[in-house]
Parts: C-alpha cells; structure tokens; sequence
C-alpha cells in the first residue's frame, strides 16, 4: 500500500502560519537579550537559543496540526532571521530607550545646575543600522582571555552566531517534520503500539507485513504508527540485529486487512509469550 501523500499547500494556514513563526522568532530575540546578561557563554549560547527556536517551532507544528513542508520551512526561515536580527534589534531600542532617559535627567541636571554641568546630551543611534556600526566600532567581549572583536571581526561573530542559530533550530525541526503527515484528518502520524519480540515471531511478523528479512535475526523490535483518526495507510517499521549483531530496518505501509492480521498476530503473541514481546503501554491510544 503506497504511504500517505504530501499535503497541499493551504493558503489560509499560510497567511496564519508565517505571522506565529514571526512573533516566535521576536520572543525569542527578546528572551535572548534578557537571558544573555546572566549566561550568554560564546558558541554554547547561540546554539542554546536555536535549539528553543527549534523546539518551540517543532510545538507549534503539532499543536496546529501543520503537515505542509514548504510552509513548515517558510515559517522556520522567517523565525531564524527574526530571532537571530531581533535579538540585536532589542538591544537597540534598549539602548535607544536608556539615551534618551539619559538626555533627560541631563536636561534637568543642566537647567537646576548650569554651572555644574558640562558635556553633551547623549544622542541615540538615528536608526538601527547605525547602531549596528557603532556597536561594532565599540567591540564585543568574547570572554576568550579579554579579547574583544571590533569592526569586521564584529560582524562576522554575528554572523557565525546566526549561523549557530540556524544549524540548531533546523536540527530540532527537521527529524519532526520527516514523520507522515495525513492530509485527510490532518494530523501528524504517531506510535500507537511498539514492542520487541523474540526471533521466531519477529520473522512471522516480517513475513506476514511483507518485510523481507535475509537471515534469523536474534530478535525485532516493531512500530505501528498511524495518523489521529486512523483513515490512512497505517506504518509499520521493524528494527533488528542479526546474529552478528549487525543492526537492519524495514519499513512498510498496511491496507485495513492487513493491519487487522498485523494487531491479532501481536495480540496472539502478547498472549503466549507477553515477556519477551514488552508492548509500550504509554504508545497505545
């Protein structure tokens, strides 16, 4: 049986989808600038904030039920740069915020005491761009032995932390969205069932799913997975190690039948050997 087909592009879930993975990416940016004046060591820190990025992004996925890749990717680009640009864009309204209070208390000091103040009103960065320059024209600490980088070695640890950023945010979203998806309910598929079984009943089973298996293997562990109503192709995958303890897989798609053959199989041997099968409680619906 063919495995469940790719879900189509929903414009409606498109136009929702992109905006959420936008202000995602802006609460993070925001959690990072706060977080980084307790514990921002370097290379740790901007792969802790894309692994966040990464598991907040896998949530939304599943709590809206969101099964088409593209958009799924879309939303994960958008959230990157957001995070990885915001972050340097809440420090600078921070920043723009702290001057301009400053310029006030100036302004009030200046006109209760003119004689004893002296100096210019500190001026903000005119835009967000200019406070990029500056910034790195004032140098970032990089806690490596008083180092400070400034100028182009500024912006390419910026750059270097994006990229961080990124490889970790993908690295959580991309063996989520590798599962099937069921384009009729529209849910994600999940385990339902799962066990391992002695070597005698994981060949029958091989057998009866259509799984080849070259040689005795000295024991299998299965999966049943299927999406949250059920309506699709239900997934069987098989892991073993054979008597040199080389480990295999198989992966095959059931009809109805033959998921119904597949469940009274387990159950039989649930029955005459509930030991060596271990079905995973918690995986059954």
């Amino acid at each position: 049986m063919p495995p469940p087909a790719a879900p189509a592009l929903q414009w409606t879930r498109l136009v929702v989808w992109l905006p959420a993975c936008a202000v995602l990416g802006g609460v993070v940016a925001w959690g990072a600038v706060i977080g980084a004046d307790y514990f921002a060591p370097i290379i740790l820190f901007p792969l802790l904030v894309g692994v966040a990025l990464g598991a907040l992004t896998v949530g939304m996925i599943r709590v809206g039920q969101v099964g088409n890749r593209p958009t799924i990717i879309a939303g994960l680009v958008l959230a990157i740069t957001v995070a990885a640009a915001g972050q340097h864009y809440v420090a600078y309204w921070s920043q723009v915020r702290q001057m301009r209070e400053e310029a006030k208390t100036f302004r009030r000091a200046q006109a209760l005491f003119p004689e004893l103040t002296q100096g210019r009103l500190p001026v903000p960065p005119s835009d967000f761009v200019e406070y990029l320059r500056w910034q790195a024209a004032r140098g970032r600490e990089l806690n490596l032995g008083g180092y400070v980088a400034r100028g182009p070695i500024a912006w390419l640890t910026w750059i270097v932390d994006a990229l961080l950023l990124a490889v970790a945010a993908v690295a959580m979203v991309v063996p989520a969205i590798r599962q099937p998806y069921c384009g009729r309910c529209r849910s994600w598929y999940r385990t339902t069932r799962s066990g391992r079984l002695p070597s005698g009943a994981g060949q029958a089973l091989a057998s009866l799913a259509g799984v080849e298996m070259p040689e005795e293997p000295a024991w299998v562990r299965y999966r049943l997975i299927h999406c949250e109503s059920a309506c699709g192709p239900t997934g069987l995958l098989l892991f073993w190690e054979n008597s040199r303890g080389d480990p295999a897989e198989g992966k095959t798609w059931l009809s109805p039948q033959v998921r119904d053959r597949v469940t009274r199989f387990l159950d039989q041997s649930r029955q005459e050997s509930p030991a060596p099968q271990q079905d995973d409680e918690d995986a059954k619906p």
